[in-house]
């Protein structure tokens, strides 16, 4: 084995810094080969202890070595042959396989064939680079997995030329102990691995669960919205609004952790949602079974002005101040309001999970009475469905389906993942399923700002 040799000093007594010899004297242990300093500090030490400082020249072309097809083929065979030389001598040697099989649960599909050595994992050590990339980080391995891998190479390539000797019958079975410094070598690469590997994966998955947490008050405050009588409801939908806003913040975090900024939408405002929900309130349809059905109908909700001041007779619905209403922007950008909603038979005091009719009556000066004065069947000119309907609120109502019934997708979705996040592979931006719903609610959330939120809006 290697001599341990302590620090060498300089003439003033000072040490050396390690991997730095005196200037004109040859490294120390220049005659020691890459693979011996290796070999030695795996049959003399164990993981868990101080990693020496060790030239691993040699173990990169050793790995491209390794990786190439014809190698390849016969990493699984020669696997399955030191497995089967373990197996006959298990009693008297360590044991192969780690704790973190068993205690972290996103990496049992690895072990899933019942290999106690799988190929897989010994390819991807092969493959190894000093970092890998998820959801667009750059998250680095620590020193000792780079050490430990190039470690666990080192000792197959003597059992290769072992199991040569075997297939040509110059030998009735491996020799023993390499078999154990191999095995030896592969739980220390396959604890410090798996460790790194679940670390990387909880920071890739944060945003994730960020955003799932904040879902949970959005939809506990949505529910006890149900059960409160008016007017008291109406404190509650404030807090509704604060916890949607919090929701779509992390939403958007999560959505800039794994999309370009240029397929993505940079600012989330939960106002649209509110409109594209007053939307189909004014149109009395329930095409879409939306969670946010009645969010509309939150009070002090003011929305942006940005044509200037004009002499109007809106009384309390523009604040030249504080910017317009839902119920007054909403005229402005579609020729709709409650009172025509109203005056068609269109909206009614239960509308909105029973409490945001009540409240858009009440806003509006309109008393449930007269509202029940018109048939479902009486149209009123400019109302949704009117003869003289504007385009664009024709347009409104199914880009209010289209985006209500998106973030409805991306909210089952992420709820599903509650009980998993243990299990799914931290790389969100490849997988199909997740993009497609992130990617269909940016598009729609994209789509429906330009069109009616100011100062985006194109109308």
């Amino acid at each position: 084995q290697a001599r341990r040799v302590g620090p060498r000093r300089a003439h003033d007594g000072t040490p050396h810094k390690a991997g730095h010899p005196p200037r004109g004297e040859a490294p120390e242990g220049a005659a020691m080969s890459a693979l011996q300093a290796a070999g030695n500090f795996m049959v003399g030490g164990a993981y868990g202890k101080p990693i020496p400082n060790m030239n691993t020249l040699g173990v990169r072309s050793l790995r491209e070595d390794y990786l190439k097809p014809a190698a390849r083929a016969d990493i699984v065979r020669n696997l399955r042959v030191i497995e089967e030389r373990y197996d006959r001598d298990s009693a008297v040697l360590e044991p192969v396989a780690s704790e973190e099989r068993i205690e972290l649960p996103r990496f049992q599909h690895l072990f899933a064939g019942g290999e106690l050595m799988p190929p897989s994992i010994f390819m991807q050590a092969l493959e190894l680079q000093p970092s890998e990339n998820l959801n667009g980080q750059n998250m680095p391995f620590d020193g000792d997995v780079l050490v430990l891998r190039d470690n666990l190479v080192v000792t197959y390539k003597p059992l290769t030329m072992k199991i040569r000797q075997l297939n040509s019958k110059e030998i009735d079975e491996l020799p023993l102990r390499p078999v154990a410094t191999f095995a030896r070598a592969w739980v220390a690469f396959e604890t410090a691995w798996l460790r790194n590997k679940e670390v990387h994966a909880v920071q890739a998955l944060q945003p994730l669960a960020k955003a799932i947490i904040s879902l949970e008050p959005l939809l506990l405050s949505l529910d006890k919205e149900r059960l409160l009588p008016w007017p008291r409801v109406q404190h509650q939908k404030v807090v509704t609004l604060k916890c949607l806003e919090g929701f779509m913040q992390s939403l958007s975090d999560l959505a800039s952790s794994v999309m370009p900024s240029l397929s993505r939408e940079l600012d989330h405002d939960s106002r649209l949602l509110l409109l594209m929900d007053h939307v189909l309130s004014l149109r009395g349809e329930k095409s879409v079974n939306s969670s946010l059905d009645g969010v509309s109908a939150t009070p002090n909700v003011n929305f942006p002005n940005h044509q200037g001041h004009r002499g109007d007779s809106n009384g309390a619905l523009h604040d030249s101040n504080r910017g317009l209403t839902l119920d007054a922007y909403s005229f402005r950008l579609l020729g709709g309001s409650v009172g025509d909603a109203v005056a068609a038979g269109k909206l009614k005091h239960d509308a909105g999970n029973g409490q945001a009719g009540r409240a858009k009556l009440a806003m509006s000066g309109t008393s449930v009475e007269i509202s029940n004065l018109r048939g479902a069947g009486v149209t009123h000119e400019t109302a949704a469905g009117g003869s003289k309907e504007t385009e664009i609120s024709k347009r409104a109502s199914a880009h209010a389906e289209e985006l209500l019934g998106a973030f409805e997708a991306i909210k089952d979705f992420l709820l599903s993942l509650k009980s998993t996040l243990e299990l799914i592979d931290p790389a969100l931006d490849r997988d199909q399923a997740f993009m497609g719903q992130l990617h269909r609610f940016e598009r729609c959330f994209r789509r429906a700002k330009r069109l009616f939120l100011e100062p985006d809006n194109l109308a």
